[in-house]
């Protein structure tokens, strides 16, 4: 009764006799996606990792507690998903050899961007790093856990929108934070509500850190945007799309114009086709001018006509305008006079964007001075016009055409209605036909195409399934792939770049894995390394299993003999994934020396013969020469991976 658990959701501790959680509810038998570390797992001896919180195409991020002090952590763990697998039921990553240079390169900017966070653990503004090691061939980050909510939660909470007030107290931190991180020579890419959090004491926290592959679309690994939120640059890869500090100041203004307005700002990519993005003083009239206008230039689609530093935001926010511009600008909108003179003393600024303002001045006169002095006319001011005889017959002459055409189409709809047409089965078969073929199954005709199709080929399937499902749900079938790995989607219906509406079904094919491979070499080989190296050979794991052998000895849990339909098969035989047939992977007991006494006994002289079969098999299947590319690859000097497992057994049997 005195033992206690931990809670792999909100971690904290209960009961070691109770099975759900009395603080969460959580469940300790519940599924767990096997692509990511099982919840239990302890890392490095003295982090405990709970379930999965999000992902994206570097890694994951999990809940965690510090078991030595009980505190609650975030783990981060480097894997991009489409360069590595994991190994099922264990924490451990295998990375394809093909990837493999890639895989390294990613981890290696990975380390040096936490690196550079962790001297800025002083700032309050930003999570704190508090350590960080390599394990299961990756690298974890342990952050300290962020007692707050995220942005978009709070803006939702407090009516969806700040004032400026408001805005001028609590952001100023998160300015400054964000400029010292330039100055370390981070661009952070990704500010938005999602990954700006607010504590109790109302203090703001920037997260999302990532490698600015993942910020940017196409860069070799799986990118995440935030809609709205994203710089144009970003949208592109090429070496003329620069990225800086203004991008950054894109992923201000645009939050500024979030937390001011209470409306997303339409995505960068919408308005360099059409840009209809309004003034937010033309959606409030309580945001001042000055600071409309400057949201305005860090949103500029230009990079280089952008704001180009936070410094110089932060000055432009928080300049106060000139009062005579301020009294000018209410005068010209009532269309007072003003003396010629008095015009051409008046300081006004100079800069092209401001001259912008004067196309918004008419829209804002009803919302600044609702109350503006208005001069009625006079009734003899008024002259009125003589009606000409065309003039007097025109308007009935309309309501009578107006009036048969109504009737013309009242009797062609009763027509149609008593008598149906012969071939009506028929149009209505076509028509179930076409719809079974299109790529929309349940699209609402009511809906606008307001989203754009993204690239999906080359994608894995469960990532972009969940990273889209706010805006499309796809729809899969399965078929065996030479070209794309397990899982991988490899042809969608609808062209990238299309415009779709929110909702929309898209058909997709996905692949199931190679459709036949050959079969590796298994010589000294555990059953994981083995598992590895089937997988890297493109045998799909519906098609292999383990078996208990009970009748082989030798060293423990390696793998002794390989077997199709009850017959022996060898390394470099053909395997065919689309017949359906199962290798079946025989391996010695953990307990391999208790199996040596306990299968000698047996009386029958058949049992000596059966026993002494695999062992004289493992030698015959030595000799070929190992195609698995990793077995020829020296071992990798970078201390967080570690070596291909093939490669490692191989060398210690030469030895």
């Amino acid at each position: 009764m005195g033992d206690s658990k931990y809670c792999f959701r909100c971690m904290t501790k209960y009961g070691s006799e109770l099975h759900v959680c009395p603080s969460c509810g959580y469940v300790e038998t519940a599924s767990y996606d096997p692509m990511y570390v099982p919840p239990g797992t302890i890392l490095h001896s003295k982090y405990l990792c709970g379930i999965l919180l999000e992902y994206n195409g570097e890694g994951a991020t999990y809940i965690g507690c510090d078991i030595s002090t009980g505190k609650k952590v975030l783990i981060r763990e480097y894997m991009p998903i489409n360069l590595c697998t994991r190994v099922k039921g264990k924490a451990t990553i295998s990375v394809n050899y093909n990837n493999l240079a890639k895989y390294k390169a990613f981890m290696a900017e990975y380390t040096e961007l936490n690196k550079s966070l962790a001297r800025l653990r002083n700032n309050s503004n930003i999570p704190p790093v508090i350590d960080m090691f390599a394990e299961n061939n990756t690298t974890y980050t342990i952050f300290e856990y962020i007692e707050g909510v995220k942005m978009l939660d709070y803006l939702k909470e407090n009516a969806g929108e700040l004032s400026w007030e408001q805005v001028s107290k609590i952001f100023p931190p998160l300015f400054t934070t964000i400029g010292i991180l330039h100055n370390a020579g981070i661009i952070h890419r990704a500010v938005s509500p999602d990954t700006v959090y607010i504590t109790d004491k109302g203090e703001l926290k920037l997260s999302g850190f990532c490698v600015s592959a993942v910020r940017t679309a196409n860069a070799g690994l799986e990118y995440e945007l935030f809609k709205g939120y994203a710089a144009p640059e970003q949208y592109s890869a090429n070496s003329s799309s620069r990225q800086g500090s203004w991008t950054d100041v894109y992923g201000v203004c645009a939050l500024l114009y979030r937390a001011l307005t209470g409306c997303m700002p339409v995505d960068s990519v919408s308005r360099q086709k059409h840009d209809d993005l309004h003034e937010p003083h033309m959606l409030d009239s309580r945001i001042p001018r000055h600071v409309s206008r400057v949201i305005m230039e860090g949103m500029n689609l230009n990079g280089r006509d952008r704001i180009q530093t936070i410094t110089e935001l932060v000055t432009r926010l928080f300049e106060q305008p000139a009062e005579e511009e301020e009294d000018m600008d209410s005068t010209i909108l009532l269309g007072d006079s003003i003396p010629a003179q008095q015009q051409a003393e008046e300081p006004v600024y100079q800069q092209p964007v401001y001259q912008q303002e004067q196309q918004y001045e008419p829209q804002n006169v009803v919302h600044q001075r609702s109350s503006a002095p208005y001069k009625k006319p006079k009734h003899d001011d008024y002259e009125y016009e003589k009606v000409n005889t065309v003039d007097r017959i025109k308007v009935p002459i309309i309501i009578g055409l107006l009036l048969l055409a109504i009737l013309m189409t009242l009797s062609v709809i009763l027509i149609n209605i008593l008598t149906p047409p012969k071939d009506e089965t028929t149009s209505v078969r076509s028509r179930r036909s076409s719809i079974s073929t299109n790529v929309v199954d349940d699209t609402d005709p009511t809906k606008a195409a307001d989203t754009e199709m993204p690239n999906l080929v080359g994608k894995f399937y469960e990532f972009a399934k969940d990273k889209w499902k706010d805006y499309f749900v796809l729809d899969a079938e399965y078929a065996y792939n030479d070209n794309y790995d397990n899982d991988m989607i490899y042809e969608q219906a609808i062209d990238p770049g299309e415009m779709i509406s929110q909702g929309q079904v898209i058909k997709v094919k996905v692949s199931k894995g190679k459709e036949s491979a050959y079969i590796p070499d298994f010589a000294g080989m555990t059953k994981d390394q083995y598992m590895n190296a089937l997988e890297k050979a493109g045998i799909s794991d519906s098609n292999y299993q383990f078996i208990e052998s009970k009748n082989s000895y030798g060293k423990a849990n390696t793998v002794v003999e390989l077997q199709v339909d009850g017959k022996v098969v060898h390394a470099g035989d053909f395997f065919s994934n689309k017949e359906g047939k199962k290798l079946t992977v025989f391996y010695v007991s953990e307990n391999a020396n208790t199996q040596v006494y306990t299968t000698a006994p047996p009386a029958t002289t058949e049992a000596p013969a059966t026993t002494a079969e695999p062992v004289t098999q493992a030698p015959t299947t030595a000799p070929p020469v190992v195609t698995d590319p990793p077995a020829t690859d020296p071992p990798p000097t970078d201390p967080p991976v570690v070596d291909p497992p093939p490669e490692g057994q191989q060398e210690n049997q030469e030895g």
